[in-house]
């Protein structure tokens, strides 16, 4: 079976456009799953915003180092009868939402606290 050239070039165009739209729908998957830190205690300093203190644990491909640079989310272990603790860190700016340094810390800037139930 013999393929003319005009035939390889529009399966060639297929296949990488193929291609393409996996990468795309793939980068899209891993942009949902939001940076989350999970720490043993999380405070609320007035400097900060939140602060996660203790055997901290980075998920979703968050940085364990340096500045954090997309909104993410910070855990509290839960302890019972405690309820866990989530903040949400917006940032100050676009140009840091926070600080990591595991596993000691994670301080976060423009927080939301709450507690989840």
């Amino acid at each position: 079976m013999r393929f003319r050239p005009a035939r390889i070039a529009a399966l060639a165009v297929l296949f990488i456009a193929a291609a393409a739209g996996l990468t795309a729908l793939a980068s899209a998957a891993i942009a949902d799953e939001q940076w989350t830190y999970v720490c043993d205690d999380i405070e609320e300093p007035g400097e900060v915003g939140a602060k996660g203190a203790g055997n901290c644990q980075a998920d979703n491909g968050a940085p364990q180092t340096g500045p954090i640079k997309q909104k993410f989310k910070l855990h509290q272990r839960g302890v019972q009868p405690k309820p866990e603790m989530v903040a949400v860190c917006e940032g100050e700016s676009k140009n840091a939402y926070g600080e990591a340094a595991l596993p000691g810390r994670v301080d976060g800037f423009g927080c939301y606290v709450y507690e989840m139930r």
